[in-house]
C-alpha cells in the first residue's frame, strides 16, 4: 500500500466513516461511495505534463474530486484551487503551497459537511462475462422483436385491404 510520509496528518481530520484504498499513485477516499479526496506524496514529482509547465508539482499534495460543471463553486469560494492538469475533474492544492494546512482544513470541512458538489460517484463495473451474456440476449431478444413487428404489420395491412374491398350485397 502507498505510505504517506509528510500529508498523514490529513488523514485525521477526515470523518470516521471514510474508506481508503490505494489508487493513482497515492491514497484515494471515499465516502458516501463518493470519491472525495486522494492524496498523493512523491517528493520527485514533475512540474510537467503532456509538454506544458506547471509552477506547482503535480503529484504532490491534495486532490479533490470535483465534477467540472460543479467547480465555479468551489472557485469563487477557494481562489487557492489549482485544477490538476491530468485530469479536468481534479482540483488540487500543491504541497508546496504558503497556506497549504489552512487550506487543506478548509477543504476537509467540506468533506466533513458532505458537500454534496465534492467528490465523483464511484463506477462500479460489472463482471464482463455477465456482461456479454447479457448483450447477446438483448441483441437476440431485438431480432425477435424486428421479425414479429414485420409479420405483424404485413397482418395489420392485409385486413385493411380487407374491409377496403366492395362488396356485390349493397
Amino acid at each position: 500500500m502507498t505510505e504517506l510520509n509528510n500529508l498523514y496528518w490529513i488523514e485525521e481530520l477526515l470523518p470516521h466513516d471514510i474508506q481508503s484504498l490505494p489508487k493513482h499513485g497515492g491514497i484515494a477516499y471515499y465516502l458516501d461511495m463518493n470519491l472525495v479526496l486522494i492524496l498523493v506524496e512523491k517528493p520527485e514529482s514533475t512540474y510537467e505534463h503532456k509538454g506544458v509547465t506547471y509552477p506547482f508539482k503535480l503529484w504532490n499534495g491534495c486532490i479533490f474530486p470535483i465534477e467540472y460543471k460543479k467547480q465555479s463553486a468551489f472557485f469563487l469560494k477557494y481562489s487557492f484551487l489549482e485544477n490538476h492538469p491530468a485530469n479536468k475533474d481534479w482540483l488540487y492544492i500543491p504541497a508546496e503551497s504558503e497556506n497549504f494546512e489552512q487550506e487543506v482544513r478548509l477543504m476537509m470541512r467540506e468533506i466533513s459537511k458532505r458537500n454534496p458538489l465534492l467528490g465523483i460517484p464511484m463506477k462500479i463495473k460489472e463482471p464482463l462475462a455477465k456482461k456479454s451474456t447479457t448483450a447477446k440476449a438483448k441483441k437476440k431478444a431485438g431480432k425477435i422483436t424486428k421479425g414479429d413487428k414485420k409479420r405483424e404489420n404485413k397482418f395489420l395491412l392485409g385486413v385493411l385491404n380487407q374491409n377496403k374491398k366492395p362488396t356485390s350485397e349493397t
